[in-house]
């Protein structure tokens, strides 16, 4: 009888991460036109290339792209909330990043073939380190979680920074 010393330790190792479907492909990050002529983009584009950069995808400086990522910030205009200090004014900020293949034409209001969701309820919607946090969460849970086409939601209260 042989030993299954062998098999348990095989069972044991532990195995390659699956690859990502992702993986070596080339992303362009798109804007839309008002986020480049407003300025905007230079809040939104490098948190979104920080998470990036951990992707497994590499950056393509033009056209030729695998995939198109963009990123939709949006915000409400806030609204009273019950909070256990009594009530408080909130805002629900919400980012969207997207994947999509590249001869994909975007609408116009930016919703993706792919994308995650980050939302958190804020008492000022113009923090840029929330803003920031929630786009590197939908990004990388994004890449993370990759699929043909949907919209994905995540809970983004771990970037909740205060007031």
């Amino acid at each position: 009888m042989r030993s299954a010393l062998p098999l348990v330790l095989a069972l044991l190792l532990p195995l390659p991460a699956a690859a990502s479907p992702l993986d070596g492909k080339s992303y362009i990050i798109e804007l839309s036109s008002s986020q480049y002529s407003s300025g905007y983009g230079e809040y939104l584009v490098p948190p979104l290339t920080k998470a990036l950069r951990q992707s497994g995808m590499r950056n393509k400086n033009g056209p030729g792209a695998d995939v198109v990522v963009n990123v939709v910030p949006e915000s409400d205009v806030g609204k009273w909330v019950k909070t256990a200090q009594g009530k408080e004014w909130l805002y629900t900020l919400s980012v969207t990043v997207g994947i999509s293949p590249a001869e994909t034409n975007l609408p116009i209001d930016g919703t993706p073939v792919f994308g995650v969701r980050a939302s958190l309820m804020t008492p000022n919607a113009d923090r840029e380190d929330e803003l920031a946090c929630l786009i590197g969460l939908a990004a990388r849970t994004a890449v993370a979680n990759y699929r043909p086409k949907g919209i994905m939601a995540v809970d983004g209260g771990s970037c909740l920074r205060g007031k």
